[in-house]
């Protein structure tokens, strides 16, 4: 292992979360999911693994973000968030939420870019994003009120799902 890279338990991770100081900082984060298919991409597809890299920024306000972007565009400071999953969610802090009915852990970001991202089938065929975009459902903000191509994409993902995790010049590697 590196002299940059640090292992992690899940636990672990939730912990350096749970005490986040460093403020909004960017970061690279690696992950697998499974992502959700329209009813026609099920049907081609099957289920699939999505692998990727992104970077983003944590320990920003999502709120004052969007809020932000329609100061830019000289328009009221009008937006407010919804609630996490219906009222299910509770917000730790800036870079940490949880389900209360489910007890899971979630990373919030803010997707920034993505470096790389794989798809593969069930029997682990690489599927290329070029095909596989056309049959995901739409994941563009609908309420921000914020010109096209300046929204702020705001992200849950389930520290489940977390593989890496560099900020500050180091790498975590979250382990079971």
């Amino acid at each position: 292992m590196k002299n940059n890279e640090k292992k992690l338990t899940r636990n672990e991770f939730i912990d350096f979360l749970k005490n986040w100081r460093f403020g909004a900082q960017p970061v690279s984060i690696q992950y697998e999911t499974e992502p959700k298919l329209t009813a026609e991409g099920k049907k081609k597809f099957g289920t699939i693994t999505k692998l990727a890299n992104v970077g983003g920024m944590v320990g920003y306000c999502y709120e004052n973000s969007v809020n932000n972007e329609l100061e830019r565009e000289n328009k009221e400071r009008e937006f407010i968030a919804q609630p996490l999953w219906n009222g299910k969610g509770k917000r730790i802090n800036l870079t940490l939420s949880t389900h209360i009915e489910k007890g899971t852990y979630y990373l919030t970001y803010k997707a920034q870019k993505t470096f790389r991202s794989f798809h593969f089938d069930d029997a682990l065929n690489f599927i290329p994003t070029s095909i596989i975009k056309a049959y995901f459902p739409s994941s563009k903000p609908q309420n921000q009120g914020v010109n096209e191509g300046k929204e702020v994409y705001h992200r849950e993902i389930s520290i489940e799902n977390v593989k890496r995790f560099k900020c500050r010049k180091i790498t975590y590697i979250i382990t079971e």
